[in-house]
């Protein structure tokens, strides 16, 4: 395989039929496990000063001419950013430990580059309380530009995605562009750069309309060596990928959030039914429609919070 270029998600009719794939080859659900954790989420497990961000791009700056948002500037969002330092040692070694006993939960498809466990935060006290936390969601909205909250679908809001090497009939299949249902994502790599060879991440330096496979001159590789590193991005306007990984296993955990003062969402029916199949799908999708309508003064409440106002994060700005 080429390892300059990723072939592309499907996307489409490609969606539908993998849609149908998981439907009519799902396999059963594991019984309900919750960790037993040591560690409770604290607050201080986030870097005093703040996360150090580097190679930022609002979605202006990528080339975008339109907001996703009425009223917000397309260059007050952010579109990529890698975010250093959110979180102290610690903090990392926990979610390291974390995910680690989390992979009994994987699963594997042969359209996926990773195995993933997905719905994080309904597996693991800690990630869930570290999600609902004001001070991390308040340290994510800086960087994002805009507040937000957990993604309202528990199956799309957290998963953790392993990497191993696959046989190299397969990597061509595996290795591909996409793009995110959610919009504001952040993925935090846990593993640390003599973990693993390849595995880099890569992204189109530009809209999604001018994305090219082949066009490799367009496609910037984040920066993120050490355990703890992040790299946000606005995940449905940004294609994005990881290059196969040749040795060793690189983990990382995803996050999704949503601006609770909006009701844009960019998750489609299909894109969601690719993962989970289409009976599961449907209550599922009809739920996610019903929350994306509550008041951000209700979803701020729902996780027991005092709402993060655009107000606030003009005056840390300022």
């Amino acid at each position: 395989m080429n390892l300059d270029t990723l072939p592309l998600f499907e996307r489409g009719i490609g969606r539908v039929k993998l849609a149908l794939k998981s439907t009519l080859k799902r396999t059963p659900r594991p019984a309900p496990m919750c960790l037993t954790e040591q560690s409770v989420w604290r607050d201080d497990f986030l870097c005093q000063h703040g996360p150090t961000i580097s190679d930022t791009r609002t979605l202006g700056e990528l080339g975008y001419g339109q907001s996703p948002h009425a009223n917000i500037a397309v260059d007050s969002i952010t579109g990529a950013a890698v975010v250093h330092r959110l979180l102290t040692p610690e903090g990392v070694a926990v979610l390291q430990g974390i995910c680690t006993r989390l992979e009994e939960r994987a699963g594997d498809s042969d359209w996926i580059i990773s195995r993933r466990t997905r719905g994080v935060t309904a597996l693991s006290s800690f990630i869930n309380d570290m999600m609902c936390s004001r001070s991390f969601l308040l340290a994510v909205s800086r960087v994002a530009g805009v507040p937000l909250v957990p993604y309202p679908m528990l199956n799309a809001r957290s998963q953790i995605n392993y990497f191993y090497p696959k046989p190299a009939e397969q990597q061509q299949q595996l290795g591909m562009w996409h793009t995110d249902g959610t919009n504001y994502v952040l993925n935090i790599v846990l593993s640390g750069a003599s973990d693993y060879s390849g595995g880099e991440f890569l992204f189109h330096n530009g809209t999604v309309d001018s994305f090219d496979a082949l066009d490799y001159r367009t496609f910037e590789t984040a920066q993120l060596a050490d355990p703890g590193d992040a790299l946000f991005i606005y995940g449905s306007r940004l294609f994005h990928g990881v290059r196969p990984v040749l040795s060793g296993r690189r983990m990382s955990l995803v996050l999704s959030f949503h601006c609770p003062y909006f009701t844009d969402d960019s998750n489609r029916f299909w894109h969601l039914a690719s993962d989970d199949g289409i009976p599961a799908t449907i209550p599922n999708w009809l739920k996610l429609r019903w929350a994306l309508q509550r008041s951000a003064t209700r979803q701020f409440a729902r996780i027991g919070i005092a709402p993060i106002t655009f107000e606030e994060l003009r005056h840390t700005k300022a």
